[in-house]
């Protein structure tokens, strides 16, 4: 996953079940980072929306955060929040990813991580419709790398790079559930 490119775009992932995986992390600091960052949402359209999180039965050293929907707000300020809050679990969890599945199966998978060489922690790096992509979030900033050469082996990065299995995410069905509401802001 690179930095090169210069398309401005940002993903709409309206039409995909978004998730935040976190390592390391418990509910009770979820629980307070979810009301921290809401509380610092000071925009004028507030929207009430409840997350739910829940530790994944293979390995519960990994919880499985779903990202609510918005249906009346702008895809481009739900992506913002959506890489947001990866880099603001970052300063509690040791290890995090963004992974949208699209609910229609035709369409790419989307997979974020908190951008390491980043001095200022406040972008992401991630891979959409087989190209990647670089996102700084301050200056709203998408830009697309480079042309990929061969398909991207999501199973295989994050085994590889988290020591995470895909195959346990079916599985949080089965799993107790918590949840956290609180009130994001958006501009109007």
């Amino acid at each position: 996953m690179g930095k090169q490119g210069s398309e401005k775009f940002t993903p709409d992932l309206t039409a995909y079940r978004k998730a935040i995986l976190l390592h390391n992390i418990t509910f009770d600091e979820i629980d307070a980072l979810l009301k921290e960052y809401a509380e610092l949402s000071s925009d004028s359209k507030p929207a009430v929306c409840e997350f739910f999180y829940t530790s994944l039965p293979d390995d519960p050293s990994w919880i499985y955060l779903e990202f609510p929907d918005f249906p009346s707000i702008s895809y481009h300020l739900i992506f913002w929040h959506y890489l947001n809050l990866l880099v603001w679990f970052g300063q509690k969890s040791d290890k995090g990813f963004c992974l949208s599945i699209p609910k229609d199966q035709t369409k790419p998978l989307f997979l974020s991580i908190i951008d390491k060489e980043n001095p200022f922690g406040d972008s992401c790096i991630g891979i959409y419709a087989d190209r990647d992509f670089y996102f700084e979030i301050p200056s709203e900033t998408f830009k697309w790398g480079p042309a990929p050469t061969a398909p991207f082996d999501f199973m295989a990065f994050l085994k590889g790079t988290f020591y995470f299995d895909t195959r346990w995410i079916p599985k949080i069905s089965q799993c107790k559930w918590h949840s956290t509401q609180v009130t994001l802001t958006f501009p109007v």
